[in-house]
Parts: C-alpha cells; sequence; structure tokens
C-alpha cells in the first residue's frame, strides 16, 4: 500500500506514456511582449483556466490549473496583446476520488520537488505574437506565440487556437499542445536527466489545453 502511495504522488503534469505528445513545442528564447493597443479587457478568472493531463509508467490523472488575472487588448476580433496570471495554488486534480490520495498528489506537485508553489505562488503567460492563419478551421484560426514563465525560467512557445467573440465576450481555446517540463526546471524522476530510476519514471513531457475568456473592463 505504502509503495502505491508513493507511486501515486509522484505523478505530475505530462502527457501519455506512448510518446504520443500532442502538438510538441519547443520553449525557445523570451522575447519582447507585443505592444499592440487597443479596446482593453479583462480576464475572468471563474471562467478560464489551464487544463492538464499527466501521467509516468503504470498510470494517469488529469486536472486544472487556475488562472487569476489577466487583460487584453483588442480590435475588432483581433488580439493585439496581453497577459495574464497563473495561480499555482489552484491545481487541481479532478479523477482521483479518495480524498486523501487527492491530496497527496496535489500537494506534492506544490512541493520543492515540482513546481515549488511556496517560492513561486505565481506563473505568467505574456503574448509577443498573434498571427491570423491563412485557412482557419474549425480547431484553429490562430497561431499565438508568449512567454511562458514557470519558476525562475521564461521561455517563447507558440501554438495554434480559436479565438471567438460572442457579444461583448471574447474567448480563447488552444489546442492541446505539449512542453518539455525540464526546460522549465521540473526535473523530478526524469528519464533524460536522472538514471536508474525503474518504475519511477516520470515522462519529461506536459500536455495543457488554455482556456481564456475575457470581456469589456468595467
Amino acid at each position: 500500500m505504502k509503495t502505491y502511495l508513493l507511486a501515486i504522488a509522484s505523478l505530475i503534469f505530462v502527457a501519455s506514456c506512448n510518446n504520443a505528445a500532442k502538438n510538441k513545442v519547443e520553449g525557445t528564447d523570451a522575447q519582447a511582449a507585443a505592444s499592440g493597443t487597443g479596446a482593453e479587457l479583462t480576464v475572468d478568472p471563474s471562467a478560464s483556466s489551464i487544463h492538464w493531463v499527466g501521467s509516468k509508467v503504470g498510470g494517469s490523472h488529469h486536472g486544472t490549473i487556475g488562472i487569476k488575472s489577466g487583460s487584453l487588448a483588442v480590435n475588432g476580433e483581433e488580439v493585439a496583446s496581453g497577459s495574464f496570471v497563473i495561480d499555482m495554488n489552484a491545481i487541481v486534480d479532478e479523477d482521483l476520488t479518495e480524498a486523501k490520495m487527492n491530496e497527496m498528489l496535489v500537494n506534492h506537485l506544490k512541493s520543492e520537488d515540482f513546481f515549488d508553489v511556496a517560492k513561486y505562488p505565481e506563473s505568467t503567460f505574456t503574448i509577443t505574437k498573434v498571427e491570423a492563419l491563412a485557412t482557419p478551421n474549425d480547431s484553429v484560426n490562430y497561431t499565438v506565440s508568449g512567454n511562458l514563465k514557470l519558476k525562475d525560467v521564461e521561455k517563447n512557445i507558440s501554438f495554434g487556437a480559436k479565438v471567438t467573440k460572442e457579444g461583448e465576450l471574447y474567448k480563447a481555446v488552444t489546442v492541446p499542445f505539449t512542453i518539455d517540463r525540464t526546460q522549465w526546471n521540473v526535473k523530478y524522476g526524469s528519464k533524460t536527466l536522472f538514471a536508474n530510476l525503474k518504475e519511477n519514471i516520470v515522462n519529461d513531457n506536459i500536455e495543457l489545453q488554455i482556456t481564456v475568456v475575457a470581456k469589456a473592463a468595467q
């Protein structure tokens, strides 16, 4: 039982162990923030979140991370600039129904082994570029690039997103995409960095999907 609980506690935000990482993106050097101006929108934290999928050898989990605040500048339906703050204390697991095991997993993710939430309670994403696709589809009409800051590391990533306007609300939903957590100094259980981990290997990939809803600033 003890071994089982330790195995559950060591799971992290990673893509499936079959190595079929969805839309893998590489973190590159941070870029200058987009400076476009327009109508100011405020991100609605209650309607915005980041969905994560996690697994290691023998199991997987999924859940959300809260978005604390943010703002966007828009021209018509075009997003010109913006950023949002990720609340690392709002990590939630959605599949473990046993309360104690759920708490163990979440607390481990918040610990120094992983995201060290006591030291880094917030992460950020700052838009550096938004480009309309020449041939949009039902899932993607823009490519969004931005600086993702986790812990003490800031790197630029790009991914597809569907940006829509419904009345006074703007909604952006990214495609599921995958990053390598070790690029942001989240190293626990990485087979790339550590030898002889056996069944304690944790995949380096993190699968994320971001939903941001914003409305006119009051």
